[in-house]
């Protein structure tokens, strides 16, 4: 017997151990199934949007209590995809189904219950025979009413009682988005007496949830004036009600506005913010000669005179194009709310001379301007201008003017290369007009009076 009990006794441990191993490996399997779970939790959120008939219906997602139909709640759209949904309302048979699937970023899945009501039937009401009555009512109406812990039905109810019965009795209501009321009742109803007992109920204090995103994004939003976060954002636990929400952000006007935040729900807002405008300064352009094109940081603004505003503070660039002139390009630095004045006078363009092989440039200028350049005597322009092609060695300039004493020199040429030749021209120097033959009636006159005077000197 005795190694009979021994082996007995070792398959029961052995056994048991078996089982100890088999339930830390389940409990083990459960644990790495529940924080794979929970790791795919997370990320962008959807909508489900459960709705009823008849509403007020308590609903449960997933076990969670969500609120009461209609309602509105955030689910991650990378979580488990399997739900359980769940509706009950006293008087109502519970519903309840299961949902496969989340829905995307941002999108809303929308499901209806119909809920069966259940019959109760009531019993006749007797008057007299030792029956007495109680009319319970509620305000609002439609309380699930129990009475000594038995369900009688809707508020307005009549619920019998026997006269002689015995006394005392409890009678509570239950109204969801209400708090549960209940007293107590001392005797009995006479006999053919009805007892009224009326119960008000109390709201439950219930909370939703504000959703707010702005653009640009980044701002920093406040509910209420105390709670604060950043776009987007949702804030939870919120009283069903009106609140004020503000959204600011640097550079930008702040954004107000009232929201409504119903019980079990979330309330979405979207803020877009406008740009302050800038303090912005102007440029006024002016050109000698006028008619030139005007651009600032490469926008066309005009022909000048031209004025360019609405330019943020800082440094511009400015150019001014007209046809056979040079472009004027050159750094304005704005200031806000003041305009700044740019005058230039441009030059006339000199256009660059192609040169043939084996030859040089000769560049002429003249104080003043406009002289008529003349090249071993052969005409070839008016200063400043630039002659192309001119073969290498010694040449003759020659500058003329009006006005000004003709200026040459000899200049000699290197091929590929320019030569440049400044001539500062001399006024010419003012000389007294000659004067014309006298007249023949005076000669004629003068010879008279000579010979007359020859005449009495001889006598």
């Amino acid at each position: 017997m005795v190694p009979h009990q021994s082996f007995f006794y070792g398959v029961i441990v052995i056994t048991r151990s078996s089982f100890i191993r088999r339930s830390v490996i389940f409990v083990l399997i459960c644990g790495l199934s529940l924080i794979a779970s929970a790791a795919a939790v997370g990320g962008d959120t959807g909508y489900f949007e459960i709705t009823s008939t008849p509403s007020g219906a308590s609903v449960y997602f997933d076990g969670s209590y969500k609120g009461t139909s209609p309602v509105t709640f955030e689910v991650a759209v990378t979580g488990n995809p399997s739900h359980t949904i769940r509706l009950t309302k006293s008087g109502y048979h519970d519903w309840e189904d299961s949902y496969y699937g989340n829905p995307a970023e941002g999108e809303t899945l929308t499901i209806h219950a119909d809920l069966v009501f259940i019959p109760v039937t009531q019993p006749t009401t007797l008057i007299g025979g030792g029956k007495g009555y109680y009319a319970i009512s509620s305000v609002p109406s439609g309380a699930s009413v129990y009475f000594d812990g038995a369900y009688k039905g809707l508020s307005p109810v009549t619920v019998q009682v026997a006269s002689e019965g015995t006394p005392g009795h409890t009678v509570s209501l239950s109204l969801s988005g209400y708090e549960s009321w209940s007293t107590s009742l001392s005797g009995n109803p006479a006999d053919g007496q009805t007892i009224p007992v009326n119960a008000y109920l109390t709201p439950l204090q219930q909370y939703g949830s504000v959703y707010v995103e702005s653009n640009p994004s980044g701002a920093s939003a406040v509910l209420d004036g105390h709670y604060s976060q950043t776009t987007p954002c949702t804030f939870t636990n919120v009283n069903a009600g009106s609140h004020q929400l503000a959204v600011s952000m640097p550079g930008y006007t702040s954004w107000t506005k009232t929201v409504t935040v119903s019980a079990g729900s979330t309330t979405r807002v979207s803020a877009t913010l406008s740009p302050i405008a800038p303090n912005t300064g102007t440029i006024y352009m002016v050109t000698t000669p006028q008619g030139a094109s005007a651009y600032v940081d490469g926008v066309y603004y005009g022909i000048t005179p031209a004025l360019a505003s609405g330019l943020m503070p800082g440094v511009h660039q400015v150019r001014l194009s007209l046809s056979g002139f040079a472009d004027w390009v050159g750094n304005v630095d704005v200031t806000g709310g003041v305009t700044t004045t740019v005058t230039q006078t441009l030059h006339v363009a000199t256009p660059t001379p192609t040169l043939s092989p084996g030859t040089g440039t000769v560049s002429v200028s003249s104080t003043p301007a406009g002289a008529q350049v003349f090249l071993d005597d052969v005409y070839l322009g008016v200063t400043p201008v630039t002659l192309p092609s001119v073969s290498p060695g010694s040449h003759v300039i020659l500058l003329k003017n009006p006005g000004y004493t003709d200026w040459q020199a000899t200049i000699m040429v290197q091929a590929n290369q320019n030569t440049p030749v400044s001539a500062t021209m001399t006024p010419a120097a003012t000389t007294a007009p000659t004067q014309g033959p006298l007249p023949a009636g005076l000669v004629l006159g003068a010879v008279g009076l000579v010979g007359a005077l020859l005449m009495l000197r001889r006598k």
